[in-house]
């Protein structure tokens, strides 16, 4: 009978595989436009810290309401893989309007606007389609995550090296090859991803439910307001460590190597989660944050940065993990997309461009010393995940005091 039996699909050939695959082609395009496009507007475009906040905060604000518009419609749609198709292939064509015709403040602010929309758009979507196709056991969230952030790094690490080598140019190539890479895999990699059935009285999103629950709010917020305590660094780091002397080499192996420590949290992600929670996740995040930006906010050089970038493993992924497990475990999968949307528009929307806008003025005052502000909202967002916290365990914790 055994011998009867039909072959069992390759891992590679499993949804989950094909998912990663995408998410490793818009990592690995994120990777440069995160450290490398602030600096390219900067130094191509001439443009203010200020103005600079303004361009990349401006989508992010907007995402409050481009966000949960698309997830809407992911949701809704006959095949939840359609719409990262259709916005992935738009993404090319709007980054290479970007860099190749924006002229001046304003027509890059627009046409910016519709690029990075695009782009930060796709992020939510391969996350709810991540979980999805992980729960099926063929590989783990944590295994597919981390090979995404491989790729994140690739692109900090080499991106730097060939920056350094052919100038900010090739900004510009990777970003537009990456971007056709990602429309690439998704059309020919992702297999028809069907919505699971729902009453037909239910509304796809599911939109109102998720904002009458009081949990899920706290949750948004206050993993929000940790995420974008990495607004500076997000958008500010490369160009002070490169004020400070560093070259595009040494930026891109820092950042590099913050997100390998990363890698190495996500791979061994089982080993934590038998031993901890979600929202002990979370309020690690928090802590390692406010150390992280305190210490960043004296523009420190030298092996200091080293630990510091480090702490990227629990400032970020161990609190977006935190995040992520409880957005699954808690909502319900009719409202998938729309909850991971609504996180975003939170987090690296309003969040994220309040963060950013003020960042850019920060860095016009006096450099650095932006991190501080940084530090007050991780610690923020962890006084408020102390909500998460199940009041059976509070008061465990309080007898136990």
């Amino acid at each position: 009978m055994d011998a009867e039996s039909p072959p069992q699909p390759s891992i590679f050939a499993s949804r989950a595989a094909r998912v990663t695959m995408v998410m490793s082609a818009l990592f690995g395009t994120t990777g440069v436009i995160l450290v490398f496009l602030p600096r390219w507007l900067e130094v191509e475009r001439d443009l203010t810290g200020a103005q600079i906040g303004i361009i990349l905060s401006l989508a992010q604000f907007a995402r409050v309401v481009t966000g949960p518009l698309i997830a809407y419609r992911a949701d809704k749609s006959a095949d939840r893989a359609t719409p990262l198709k259709i916005i992935a292939a738009a993404a090319v064509l709007a980054y290479a309007a970007f860099f190749l015709l924006a002229q001046g403040f304003w027509p890059l602010l627009l046409i910016g606007f519709v690029a990075l929309s695009l782009s930060q758009a796709m992020t939510p979507l391969i996350e709810a389609a991540t979980l999805r196709a992980t729960a099926q056991g063929k590989i783990s969230y944590g295994l597919a995550r981390g090979i995404g952030s491989v790729a994140f790094i690739a692109a900090n690490v080499l991106g730097g090296v060939v920056i350094s080598k052919f100038g900010l140019i090739a900004v510009v190539a990777w970003v537009l090859s990456g971007l056709a890479l990602t429309a690439a895999t998704s059309f020919f990699g992702l297999k028809r991803d069907p919505p699971p059935p729902r009453p037909p009285t239910m509304r796809a999103g599911g939109v109102g439910e998720l904002l009458r629950n009081r949990r899920f709010l706290i949750l948004i917020v206050a993993c929000g307001l940790i995420q974008a305590a990495h607004g500076f660094y997000y958008s500010f780091s490369t160009i002070v460590w490169r004020g400070q002397g560093l070259s595009p080499e040494m930026v891109g192996l820092l950042w590099g190597f913050g997100v390998a420590v990363e890698v190495a949290f996500l791979w061994t992600l089982p080993f934590f989660e038998r031993r901890t929670t979600p929202e002990t996740l979370i309020l690690a995040g928090a802590g390692a944050a406010v150390a992280r930006w305190i210490v960043m906010g004296f523009a420190p050089l030298g092996f200091a940065l080293w630990p510091l970038q480090a702490l990227h493993f629990a400032s970020f992924a161990a609190a977006h993990v935190g995040a992520m497990r409880l957005l699954y475990r808690d909502t319900p999968e009719h409202s998938a997309a729309m909850a991971q949307t609504l996180y975003a528009a939170t987090s690296g929307g309003v969040l994220m461009g309040s963060s950013t806008l003020l960042s850019g003025y920060l860095y016009d005052l006096g450099g650095a010393i932006g991190y501080w502000a940084m530090a007050a909202m991780a610690g923020a967002g962890g006084l408020l995940a102390l909500l998460l916290i199940p009041p059976k365990a509070r008061a465990s914790s309080a007898t136990h005091a």
